[in-house]
């Protein structure tokens, strides 16, 4: 009988205080915004990630991560992955939604949503390295004004 999967809650924690703290840096200096833009250019490739405030409050917000291909690229899905990242101030740490419900830290193998049994944890991991990618390799759009012609 296999053994069942318990989460490491020590892990996952650590995960969402860095995800915090990324986020942070992405809007550093530009927090009353409430959405930031970013173009990524890796190994040929242009992506846009960009973040939109959904919802805040004194101890929480909410915000809907956009990541694309710069170009749209012709494929039978699409290539445009969104999710929703509920931000907890009093604690620092961000983690994963999808805007209605949490994810449950463990699911039984196998389950009719096909989930991962760590799936709260992949998707977190899934996060943190589009925020490291957008660190690394990202650079702000700004809204530039519009040009007027004399």
């Amino acid at each position: 009988m296999p053994h069942p999967y318990v989460p490491n809650l020590v892990e996952l924690q650590m995960l969402g205080e860095l995800n915090y703290r990324r986020l942070g840096k992405l809007v550093r200096g530009h927090e009353d915004d409430d959405a930031w833009h970013f173009t990524i250019h890796t190994a040929g490739q242009q992506s846009r990630l960009s973040l939109e405030l959904m919802e805040e409050s004194r101890f929480t917000a909410q915000v809907k991560l956009t990541f694309a291909p710069e170009i749209a690229i012709k494929l039978p899905f699409s290539s445009e992955l969104t999710m929703t990242v509920r931000l907890y101030h009093d604690v620092g740490i961000a983690e994963i939604t999808d805007g209605h419900r949490h994810y449950q830290g463990a699911y039984p193998y196998p389950n009719d949503d096909m989930h991962h049994r760590d799936e709260k944890f992949r998707l977190n991991q899934q996060l943190a390295d589009l925020l490291e990618l957008c660190l690394k390799h990202g650079h702000r759009m700004y809204d530039l004004p519009d040009f007027q012609f004399a």
